[in-house]
């Protein structure tokens, strides 16, 4: 969890050469608290005694219902187009290509940001996406999420309007926010919408029995399922999603600060299960600046709990690309761009002197 980790010049050498492919991340939990404070000075939103040293309190969102009270007041400052073009190009810059990510599939959250029209939002991401491309080279799409906490009617709704406003950067659907008041087979309705609309599907499943898994996939309709830590509790579903090769995106820091993936522990123990099982995981950082970390810093803890080198997550950003909803072409494209990324990734691993032959 702590960034309060050795010194390791072999490890710093490969994380921040790594190329990386970003496929959980939220666009409302990339916002860094400077701007947060810039945004909310701007629409008059009062937010008391806080300040940017102290908006995120990492250790307490061990509590979720603290962290999406904390993620509420981010999106609530979040209104017009230009706000939306600014967190997005952050996002995408410094919280993206800075850290040699290539490519982002950005969860987009309308939920999240009361009272402000789908298409308004719509047009300040993709502005910042196109800017972003166009200074950095990041390519990146969008994965709509709903939210548990709202009505199965509301989510019904909102891809109604995500079907009628449709356009090229929106590849998917994901269901986040509390698992625990919103269990995926309230939602069936809302993901076959989507998935005859041809919208491709996934979603959180963190805190739920492995059993909810199985909902995802076969009720749902889920092609990824994100976090997804539990499933290695139940031996036949980790089977089926093995075979399949179901990608899992997982989120080393956020979730071993959420007690998800580690009991806080910091030994990202549920992530070894998971590959040592031969599942397709991914990483990511979930909601960056409100956990501390950034896409190198979950490389390097895993680095350092799980001892992984360069080819051990040279085979997540492979799987990365993988588990990408983009068309073949695109798809081919991402892997050469990391084909020729990795090459460039120095490979500490000491060299055994060659034994003389006679």
């Amino acid at each position: 969890m702590s960034r309060d980790l050795p010194n390791d010049p072999a490890v710093e050498a490969v994380v921040t050469a790594l190329p990386k492919i970003s496929l959980h991340c939220h666009l409302i939990g990339s916002v860094q608290a400077a701007t947060v404070m810039d945004l909310a000075r701007k629409h008059g939103v009062d937010l008391g005694a806080r300040t940017a040293d102290d908006l995120y309190d990492h250790a307490s969102y061990e509590n979720l219902g603290e962290f999406l009270r904390v993620l509420d007041v981010v999106g609530s400052v979040v209104r017009d187009v230009e706000d939306f073009h600014r967190i997005t190009y952050e996002s995408l810059t410094d919280g993206g290509a800075a850290h040699g990510v290539l490519y982002r599939e950005i969860h987009l959250s309308p939920p999240g940001h009361p009272g402000v029209p789908y298409p308004r939002l719509l047009a300040g991401v993709v502005a910042g996406m196109e800017d972003a491309r166009a200074d950095t080279g990041i390519d990146s799409r969008l994965v709509v999420g709903l939210c548990r906490n709202d009505s199965s009617t509301a989510a019904v709704e909102l891809v109604e309007t995500v079907i009628e406003h449709r356009i090229d950067e929106v590849l998917g659907i994901g269901l986040d926010y509390e698992e625990v008041k919103g269990p995926p087979h309230l939602f069936v309705e809302a993901f076959q919408l989507a998935g005859r609309a041809g919208l491709r599907r996934t979603a959180h499943s963190e805190s739920g029995p492995p059993r909810h898994v199985l909902t995802l996939l076969d009720e749902l309709g889920c092609e990824r399922v994100d976090h997804g830590y539990h499933v290695v509790d139940d031996p036949e579903i980790t089977a089926r999603c093995v075979e399949e090769r179901i990608p899992f995106t997982c989120t080393p820091v956020s979730s071993d600060i959420g007690r998800y993936s580690g009991s806080g522990d910091g030994t990202h123990h549920r992530i070894r299960e998971m590959v040592d099982a031969g599942l397709c995981v991914t990483v990511d950082s979930d909601d960056p600046p409100m956990f501390g970390t950034d896409p190198t810093h979950d490389h390097r803890v895993l680095a350092h709990a799980l001892g992984y080198g360069r080819d051990e997550l040279a085979a997540l950003t492979c799987n990365g690309v993988e588990a990408t909803w983009l068309d073949d072409c695109d798809k081919a494209a991402l892997a050469r761009r990391v084909e020729e990324a990795l090459a460039a990734v120095p490979d500490p691993t000491p060299v055994p002197t060659p034994v003389p032959t006679t």
